[in-house]
């Protein structure tokens, strides 16, 4: 039957499919992809799915099936089930500067050229000649920020809202790293001059409460919607651990089929502990460890690797991951600290999530009235945990919690709960515009009849970051500039391009903590420009279709195809493959910094400031 065999797919019905599948009439009906053909499902069950991508022949769909249509799935032949499953933005921080007189206020009078454009050699690229369209899947964008292209356009959906309201500043921050304009103000993007063409697909409603999570089949959907529009390279600054074959099919496919360069996070779980001692074998994540996606990794401000960029033998590239500044959600305020004055003069510092969308500012120095304090049960946090949702009961509760809140003077809602084994939670299924948080770990209150919460927030035109989020932003536009000088020049030739001629920061040749290195854009292009073919043609890949004489990598050797095949390795069916010869790479011209490091930085005065980065691994937003 396709990915799984019977047994293991209803065996895994039965325990729920892990903890991404999402529960929602009843504890038996939980998100599935499925890929079928025409005619191949009765309409009790195609009642219950929406197509969401195409992979060849087949349609691939999304819904909430019982457990007893997952059950009529599983015996059909040809069919194939997975659990929809969940992502994370890569957001390793978004931290607001105060406004002081060498901070962020100047950027409102002139324009920052920041480091990264002179690290990569974008800025040594000539302005962007031809359109070539960048889709961005993420949070949103902040559409109407002044920095931004007035022609950006995208896409929402009745899951994840309008696309041109940010649910915090992930996407508006991706956008400008890809295409703040040089108009005087702010900062510059790599498609600051000339073209710049940017869509946007919407993935959720709100960065940790209502419609937070990200789904595998919206991921597909969008990645479908963006090919459809025109996007030549796609943007995704999010990570999950899930191996998707669907997801990896529709990218293969388009990849393949339409030419499309797909650039992803490789996520934010590294460790600088292991780096130390030499342990390069981080966990893969997707969709950046798919064949064909470009899985990139971050740079410390020194040329060094991130501590938490991730190291494995899939990472491609790293860029410049640390102190990024770039546009931000204006309407988005975040809060930055809480601290609860209780049991008459001892204070604590609260570690939080932020639950409402930030629509006001959280300013404030306030009492705490009892009514303002909710503790979720046990059950709703092994439910959110589990399911990632709450039930109807609870999100009344928690309304009926903030209308007493208010009743009482209060100015904000405290959401505790019991701890759970598998860690705190990442925010929960509730939407509410009223300043909301969830406490992670309570104080011990021996007084709780005249508690106080001083809270600080923040919003700006602008937010500095850190991540492979903002790395994968960066290599992305640096693709679509060089691209734009020459739109004859394929897929292919772009990303052996890059290979050929990035700086060989680690290990010669490909490693598991650099990749292929940062890229040369400049040189990049001289490449292309010269008619350059690669020493080695690309590795042989099973899900891709090989025409007579096309050529391919194999364990370190040319093979040239006799005639069309798929699947074929050139090993298991030598008639159909010729080999050609070794794979000479002694003569490739990676090269490495002239300068033996990282002094091609030229930081500005802004970049050089101090930043504390409070959020580590995969969350959507910045948290106590």
């Amino acid at each position: 039957m396709g990915f799984f065999n019977r047994s293991a797919v209803f065996a895994s019905v039965l325990v729920g499919l892990g903890l991404c599948a999402s529960t929602h009439a009843s504890n038996n009906d939980s998100a599935y992809l499925v890929q079928y053909k025409h005619g191949q499902l009765s309409q009790n069950v195609l009642g219950s799915l929406k197509v969401i991508g195409q992979s060849g022949e087949k349609l691939i769909a999304q819904g909430v099936l019982s457990q007893q249509q997952v059950s009529e799935i599983i015996q059909l032949d040809g069919v194939s089930i997975e659990a929809d499953y969940g992502l994370s933005l890569s957001s390793n921080s978004l931290d607001y500067y105060k406004a002081t007189a060498n901070s962020l206020d100047v950027l409102a009078h002139s324009e920052l050229e920041p480091y990264w454009l002179r690290a990569t050699s974008i800025s040594k690229l000539p302005s962007a000649s031809n359109d070539i369209s960048v889709c961005v899947i993420d949070s949103g964008v902040d559409s109407s920020h002044p920095d931004l292209p007035a022609n950006i356009h995208g896409y929402h959906s009745v899951y994840a809202g309008f696309w041109d309201q940010d649910a915090l500043s992930h996407g508006t921050h991706m956008a400008g790293i890809i295409a703040a304009q040089n108009n005087g103000i702010g900062v510059k993007g790599a498609l600051s001059e000339g073209g710049a063409s940017l869509q946007v697909h919407k993935l959720i409603k709100t960065a940790n409460g209502r419609n937070s999570a990200i789904w595998g089949g919206n991921l597909i959907e969008a990645i479908e919607v963006c090919a459809n529009s025109g996007a030549k390279v796609i943007n995704m600054s999010l990570s999950g651990e899930q191996f998707s074959p669907m997801t990896m099919s529709v990218i293969d496919r388009l990849a393949y089929d339409r030419g499309l360069i797909f650039v992803a996070a490789a996520g934010n779980h590294g460790s600088r502990e292991k780096k130390l001692q030499g342990q390069y074998n981080d966990a893969l994540h997707y969709p950046a460890s798919y064949h064909n996606v470009l899985s990139i990794g971050a740079l410390e401000t020194d040329g060094n690797i991130a501590a938490f960029s991730p190291t494995n033998p899939n990472i491609d590239f790293v860029a410049p991951g640390s102190k990024i500044l770039s546009t931000a959600n204006r309407s988005h305020y975040a809060v930055q600290d809480v601290v609860i004055q209780h049991s008459g003069a001892v204070s604590d510092a609260l570690k939080y999530t932020q639950i409402d969308v930030g629509l006001s500012s959280y300013s404030m120095q306030t009492s705490l009235p009892q009514q303002c304090v909710y503790t979720l049960t046990a059950e709703d946090v092994q439910q959110q945990m589990t399911e990632r949702t709450l039930s109807y009961q609870t999100r009344q509760s928690l309304s009926s919690a903030q209308t007493n809140c208010i009743a009482e003077g209060g100015k904000v809602l405290l959401i505790n709960y019991p701890q759970h084994p598998n860690g705190r939670l990442r925010g929960i299924d509730y939407y509410t515009e009223f300043p909301t948080l969830l406490v992670h770990q309570w104080p011990v209150v021996t007084d709780s009849s005249n508690m106080s919460v001083a809270i600080r927030s923040y919003h700006s035109d602008y937010v500095v970051g850190a991540g492979t989020s903002q790395a994968t932003a960066i290599i992305s536009g640096g693709i679509a500039r060089l691209w734009s000088q020459n739109p004859n020049w394929d897929r292919a030739q772009i990303i052996n391009a890059l290979r050929s001629t990035s700086h060989d920061l680690g290990s010669a040749g490909k490693d598991s903590v650099y990749g292929h290195g940062l890229p040369n854009f400049a040189e990049a292009l001289a490449y292309l420009q010269s008619g350059k073919t690669p020493a080695c043609p690309m590795q042989w890949y099973h899900n891709k279709s090989y025409e007579g004489g096309e050529q391919v990598t194999y364990q370190g050797k040319i093979y040239s195809a006799h005639y069309w095949n798929k699947g074929a390795s050139p090993i298991l069916a030598p008639n159909m493959w010729r080999e050609q010869g070794e794979c000479d790479t002694t003569n490739q011209s990676q090269s490495a910094p002239s300068d033996g490091g990282y002094s091609i930085l030229d930081f500005s005065g802004l970049e050089n400031e101090s930043s504390t980065y409070s959020c580590k691994g995969l969350s959507l937003m910045c948290g106590g």
